[in-house]
């Protein structure tokens, strides 16, 4: 967790802001999502991810105004779309990511902050508040389909030590979604298991 210190300010404001309204829900995504579930990334995280649903983005926003560096706004590359505003917070660089999506290997994800918040996050204590982290199944689906190997096989090796705990989010999201041959074929590989 040294490496976190320096964001926990900034998680801390976010909570404060955002724990007011329980119909917002939110969860940490990314470098900092994967170290506070003792993932090795090799690095400090250089920014903090927070993923929200599409009808969260302007009510977020509202509640971290004061921090935000831009509004809001659509942003498409040839794999991603989602609803990017970012924000300055105690020192910190934050993305906030609404309605994120991702098309690649011939496959189509929606992450649906909603659904992973109410059933498949990861719940932890920090300075003695709930904050809920992405599921692993998601950051192994996401980076598998962005092809970071840097990223994907620590994870892997992560969910492998204990495959039982992260089977129900897999197959929960491989199942809500669209996934071509090719892309379940290099799941296998990567997990070294039958999915």
């Amino acid at each position: 967790m040294d490496l976190l210190e320096p964001i926990l300010p900034a998680i801390s404001v976010i909570c404060t802001r955002l724990q007011r309204d329980h119909g917002l829900p939110w969860l940490i995504g990314g470098s900092c999502g994967l170290l506070m579930q003792h993932v090795d990334i090799g690095r400090r995280p250089r920014d903090l991810d927070i993923y929200i649903d599409e009808a969260a983005v302007m009510p977020v926003h509202e509640r971290l105004k004061a921090f935000a560096t831009d509004t809001p706004c659509f942003n498409e590359s040839p794999i991603y779309a989602s609803k990017l505003s970012h924000y300055a917070i105690e020192g910190t660089a934050v993305e906030v990511v609404g309605d994120f999506q991702v098309k690649a290997l011939s496959s189509r994800y929606q992450v649906e902050v909603s659904y992973l918040a109410g059933h498949l996050a990861r719940r932890i204590q920090l300075s003695g508040v709930e904050i809920g982290l992405m599921p692993l199944a998601h950051e192994l689906l996401f980076n598998v389909l962005r092809e970071r190997p840097d990223r994907y096989e620590p994870i892997a090796k992560s969910m492998m030590a204990e495959p039982e705990k992260h089977r129900p989010a897999l197959d929960a999201l491989l199942q809500r979604n669209a996934w071509s041959h090719e892309f379940m074929e290099h799941l296998e590989r990567v997990l070294g298991a039958k999915v």
